[in-house]
């Protein structure tokens, strides 16, 4: 499992890394760009950039696997539907209607405000394989059990809707399909793992809120 795990780390870094410097260099050219709406497509680059190196970094820092969920199948849904869309986004063009990418950079923004404060909070736990590290159950963690999965589909939608299609619509179907698997795939190994889990379970719902007062305390366990 530590073998497994350090080759892990060390594909998700070079990926991570790669996705970073490209969107960095992305990020530059938009300086000699005048489009409508180009400061909040800089914003969406700027946390494109944050989000893939705080991944990086975490994925350097994170804890050492207490469980890892066993055979290929959780291990395909884990890369698949981390990085389907982002491939599927350089294979369709982007939509020729200004109003629409002023919504879809919205969406975008949202998505990836709302990730890194959710990966900013789980911490050392972060992991895109299906492994349990640690248990982490304050924070937006206290509201749903995978806070992280809804950040994310603000983003996918996002991204379908600026390249909206027939092709993008379904992947961005088969993108949401994968993501709900793996967090299947991710509840199955935490349970095994943590005796508490299925009293967190009990307590918190698994993608929507049930909106009531939920205490969010400081970052940590």
């Amino acid at each position: 499992m530590l073998t497994e795990d350090f080759f892990g780390r060390a594909a998700i870094v070079f990926i991570m890394t790669i996705l970073a410097v490209l969107s960095a260099i992305t990020l530059f050219s938009y300086f000699y760009q005048s489009a409508p709406g180009n400061s909040l497509a800089i914003v969406n680059q700027v946390l494109a950039t944050v989000l893939s190196a705080l991944q990086v970094f975490l994925t350097v820092r994170r804890l050492p696997p207490k469980g890892t969920a066993q055979g290929i199948e959780p291990r395909v849904t884990s890369v698949v539907g981390t990085f389907l869309v982002v491939v599927a986004m350089f294979l369709t063009p982007a939509l020729q209607n200004e109003t629409v990418q002023m919504v879809a950079l919205g969406l975008i923004f949202i998505g990836m405000v709302s990730s890194v404060f959710c990966l900013y909070w789980l911490g050392r736990s972060f992991s895109i394989m299906a492994t349990a590290r640690q248990l982490v159950t304050s924070g937006p963690y206290s509201i749903v059990r995978h806070p992280l999965y809804i950040c994310e589909a603000t983003f996918v939608l996002g991204m379908i809707l600026s390249h909206f299609s027939v092709v993008m619509v379904a992947i961005g179907v088969v993108q949401f399909i994968l993501q709900y698997r793996r967090a299947r795939n991710e509840e199955a190994i935490l349970r095994e793992t943590f005796a508490e889990y299925n009293e967190y379970a009990r307590r918190v719902p698994m993608l929507f809120p049930r909106f009531l007062r939920a205490e969010v305390p400081a970052p940590g366990q």
